[in-house]
């Protein structure tokens, strides 16, 4: 199982080549979270003219894909936030809730531009792209 981040999913949605290859490389393993789905119509409602074209595709692109959520997840979401707070390391709270969502649901890999935040998580692989 490897988590699409939200970098990558509206990558994707935007035609962007190397977003659409690396889904398509893991498109059988690929899922996300319901904060990834937040941080993606967060940025499209956000937008002064709503491009409805664009809504359809993003709405398209999370039906066809696994949306993980599991108890237990915001348990796992704090410790990892204290944990990278105590060692000076601290990263967005919505990266830490995307971990705590995957590493609750068994997924230890996220497709990512956002290393540099991720690779902080213990247990988390990044594959860039």
């Amino acid at each position: 199982m490897i988590c699409i981040d939200s970098d990558c999913i509206i990558d994707f949605t935007r035609g962007k080549r190397e977003a659409e290859n690396i889904i398509g490389k893991y498109k059988n393993e690929s899922v996300t979270t319901e904060i990834n789905v937040f941080e993606v119509f967060l940025g499209l409602y956000n937008k002064k003219i709503l491009n409805q074209e664009e809504e359809n595709g993003i709405k398209m692109f999370f039906n066809s894909i696994e949306i993980i959520c599991r108890n237990g997840w915001g348990i796992k979401a704090s410790d990892i936030f204290l944990n990278l707070m105590r060692n000076g390391k601290i990263i967005d709270q919505n990266d830490c809730l995307i971990a705590g969502i995957m590493l609750a649901n068994g997924c230890n890999k996220i497709i990512t531009r956002n290393a540099d935040h991720f690779s902080r998580i213990k247990d988390i692989e990044v594959i860039p792209y």
